[in-house]
């Protein structure tokens, strides 16, 4: 089997890094706009064959993997299922899914691509940040299986497998309810924190002097790319504002009880958000 990859930074990566670790019958093509990502792709072996251009590796893939940024998806998939031949399959690892489900719901190429999102990732970014371990233990999101076909289905169910994924199905709209509250809320929370501290911490030396490891582990999502994360902030807008007024609810009611210097609210307040640990281990 032949794949192409586009897009050559942590997820694309490290995706084709794990093909390579787990299946030695695979040859691998990767194509990146990011010239200096295409050259350290090359450079680290990540894949086989370094496309010229989009095309190339479009033409070259019985499978192509999509790792860009998701308003690039949304807006390019349509017209990539038009060039598909029968034997090709799109893949999409976008964040967020009801756009890219809707732009592509009668078209009729529907059942030759699979709406996927890999619940992996870290803080950093581009093909330096790859690694094969990377999708380990991890959960491997289908959107609307029942709309491809399901051949296609069952060999990418297998390879997550091999991966060491587990494969969940869920609806787009749903999907994008989920990590509105258990992704991208957490990222919006970790950027404004930072915004927080660099406001009042005026001096870098005071904060990597007085940081603990709350602060650390807390801001550590802010470092996160925002080329990829803005696109995600949009097309999933409805959701994230949804969550964001249950947040600032949650934060004013804790507001008041401080304000209120409510001792027993305060610890009630906390012992609530404390039972996260009965899901969280």
């Amino acid at each position: 089997m032949k794949i192409s990859i586009i897009g050559l930074g942590l997820i694309g990566g490290s995706y084709a890094l794990s093909l390579k670790q787990r299946f030695k019958d695979l040859t691998l093509y990767g194509w990146d706009h990011n010239e200096a990502h295409n050259l350290a792709a090359r450079k680290r072996n990540i894949i086989d064959v370094s496309c010229r251009s989009l095309e190339e590796a479009f033409e070259k893939g019985d499978w192509i993997l999509l790792a860009i940024p998701v308003n690039t998806i949304a807006s390019s998939l349509p017209g990539m299922l038009d060039t598909v031949a029968s034997h090709q399959l799109i893949i999409d690892f976008g964040s967020t899914k009801e756009q890219i489900c809707k732009v592509v719901a009668r078209h009729k190429r529907r059942d030759q691509f699979i709406a996927a999102h890999p619940i992996a990732g870290t803080e950093y970014s581009g093909p330096s940040a790859a690694f094969s371990t990377l999708y380990q233990d991890k959960v491997m999101i289908v959107c609307e299986p029942e709309k491809t076909k399901a051949d296609f289905l069952k060999t990418f169910n297998d390879q997550c497998n091999a991966l060491g994924m587990t494969t969940v199905y869920l609806g787009a709209a749903e999907h994008d309810l989920h990590l509105a509250y258990v992704s991208h809320l957490s990222h919006i929370i970790a950027f404004g924190l930072s915004h927080t501290v660099l406001q009042k911490e005026v001096s870098a030396t005071k904060i990597l002097d007085l940081a603990g490891s709350g602060l650390a582990s807390t801001v550590r999502l802010a470092k996160s790319s925002p080329d990829m994360w803005t696109p995600i902030f949009i097309n999933n807008r409805g959701a994230i504002l949804e969550s964001l007024d249950v947040y600032i609810e949650k934060i004013n009611d804790f507001k008041e009880l401080l304000e209120d210097s409510n001792v027993p609210g305060i610890k009630a307040f906390l012992e609530k958000g404390r039972e996260i640990k009965k899901i969280l281990k």
